[in-house]
């Protein structure tokens, strides 16, 4: 089981599309993937149809040990595809956590073991803020970081508090997490910085950049409404052949 985050400290850099659109990706090719939703806006909850939804949720598993992992996973109308909420319901936890005299910012390591085998990969979708007390728990639990970025200058600025805090957290508390790389989402081709950016960024970042993007899509948008991932939703746009190009340099990495 592989665990991973998409994360980064701006916010609309296509976090959560890029969490529900790899997840749905790594399904059509035959694996069984979790998202957990660890956003207090929630937006990967409300954005998949849910058709088995648990009373149970993280919240209840971090206050009542008497709960655990299993009992907050939802499935979703996307067979394989399971999901445990996030948006306000987090709340509680967060509380919970803070008011924890120590290893407030373990608590999902030591909740990560509970997560039944039989998924292929959990992908852990974050808010934008890295002193998020739920983020700090993130990168403590994970494998591996995924970050996103838009080809504007705060969102290309920004990677390096992203590297930098990932790196503190690799001395510090978690010797295994990996960056795997950073993308570029909504690129419009048609732009002459995108395609500047097209042109430059593997070189600007040889060991991190990946050389697939995500072009700008309508269908993008939509798929949310719908409340499936983009192959699902529309298997022949430009974007789906985009999140597939990009989940299987994702694997390729994860392998080497």
């Amino acid at each position: 089981m592989k665990t991973i985050a998409i994360m980064n400290q701006k916010g609309g850099t296509g976090k959560t599309t890029s969490a529900i659109n790899l997840a749905g990706e790594l399904v059509r090719r035959g694996k069984k993937v979790l998202i957990v939703d660890t956003d207090t806006q929630g937006n990967a909850t409300s954005n998949l149809e849910l058709t088995e939804v648990s009373k149970i949720t993280l919240s209840d598993i971090i206050v009542d040990k008497d709960h655990r992992i299993p009992d907050a996973i939802c499935h979703t109308s996307i067979e394989g595809l399971d999901l445990i909420r996030g948006g306000s319901l987090l709340a509680p936890a967060l509380a919970a956590m803070q008011e924890m005299p120590f290893g407030r910012d373990m608590t999902l390591k030591r909740l990560v073991p509970q997560i039944p085998k039989d998924y292929d990969f959990v992908f852990f979708d974050c808010s934008p803020s890295l002193e998020s007390l739920f983020n700090i728990n993130v990168l403590v639990a994970v494998q591996y970081i995924l970050i996103p970025i838009k080809v504007d200058k705060n969102s290309i600025e920004g990677y390096n508090v992203m590297l930098e805090t990932v790196q503190n957290v690799r001395e510090l508390v978690n010797p295994d997490i990996r960056v795997l790389g950073i993308f570029m989402t909504a690129v419009e081709t048609g732009a002459s910085l995108d395609r500047e950016m097209i042109a430059n960024f593997p070189q600007m970042l040889p060991e991190l950049a990946f050389h697939s993007y995500i072009r700008k899509n309508i269908d993008v948008k939509k798929a949310p409404l719908a409340l499936k991932p983009l192959c699902f939703y529309s298997p022949r746009c430009t974007a789906t052949e985009d999140y597939a190009a990009l989940c299987g340099e994702m694997l390729e990495r994860m392998e080497g």
